[in-house]
């Protein structure tokens, strides 16, 4: 009886994290603009396999991608494509591209429409398309523009996803943008769950992959230090704040734990602000992933 308990343990013994690792390429947004080539390939010699995209990823660096062994499976657009908020979208570009010490945005900003970027999505076999951030005009009504833009992928054949950030968490609990999502989100669309923004927003990540559970599509994975301000907006959050996965305070275990019993089957690395290397700061997160068992 010992002998057979000693050789079952083994069995017990906790799994490492093997899942596919994506990263949001946001993360590497500088060396992308000034090596894009070099840059590709470093992200799959990092142990990535998987990426989310902008259209402009596809349109100037697909066969950068495929030399690299990376399979671009999100795709985020801009929420005027659903909203038609271009003129606010212009002018968020303007300062996101002054605080970021980038080049400033081509203007007019190209205005595509919701069936072009389904087609380039179909043509590299992206999974799903994504919003990734509302500004405040545009949310009202948003979710109805929303659930439109998830029929219309749908009926294509594409998914279709929705990105937190902190101000989905403001206000009462029932009457939060993210309950409303809760109740009145397509059933085609899934969340892409950012842990570090919903933390920042005051909720728990591990109870949302709950709540949400068969409806979160993927995470996106950065660390919150324990320095971080809450409930802060996203354009004054410090640089500080972001931390590589494992160097902050949120539990990994649990999160990837609820993570796969929601059936979560995207997870996505991201880091909006890095100390040095962008690379760098992506391969100590895919080395504590790695080495993490749950």
């Amino acid at each position: 009886m010992l002998r057979r308990t000693f050789l079952a343990m083994p069995a017990l013994a906790a799994a490492r994290f093997k899942q596919p690792l994506g990263l949001s390429l946001y993360t590497v947004r500088a060396p992308l603009g000034a090596k894009p080539e070099e840059t590709y390939k470093a992200i799959g010699a990092a142990g990535i396999s998987e990426v989310e995209v902008r259209p402009v990823n596809l349109t100037d660096h697909a066969g950068y991608l495929r030399a690299a062994g990376l399979k671009p499976v999100h795709m985020f657009i801009d929420s005027a494509v659903i909203t038609g908020a271009w003129e606010e979208w212009e002018k968020l570009q303007a300062q996101m591209a002054a605080r970021m010490k980038l080049p400033a945005p081509k203007a007019p900003m190209a205005r595509p429409s919701l069936a072009e970027l389904i087609a380039l999505a179909k043509e590299h076999r992206v999974h799903r398309i994504g919003v990734s951030y509302l500004l405040p005009g545009e949310r009202a009504n948003s979710i109805a523009k929303l659930n439109e833009a998830a029929e219309a992928c749908k009926k294509a054949g594409v998914g279709f996803y929705y990105h937190n950030h902190a101000f989905e968490f403001e206000g009462e609990p029932g009457a939060r943008f993210i309950d409303r999502l809760h109740k009145e989100l397509h059933p085609h669309a899934r969340l892409e769950l950012d842990v570090f923004w919903a933390a920042i927003g005051g909720e728990e990540p591990v109870a949302l992959l709950k709540q949400w559970k068969g409806r979160v599509g993927s995470l996106h994975l950065k660390d919150v230090a324990a320095t971080a301000p809450r409930k802060v907006g996203e354009f004054t959050m410090p640089p500080s704040a972001f931390k590589e996965v494992g160097l902050g305070t949120l539990d990994w275990k649990g999160i990837l734990a609820a993570a796969r019993a929601a059936k979560v089957d995207h997870y996505m690395i991201e880091q909006d602000s890095t100390p040095g290397d962008p690379m760098d700061s992506v391969r100590k997160s895919v080395g504590y992933l790695r080495g993490l068992a749950i």
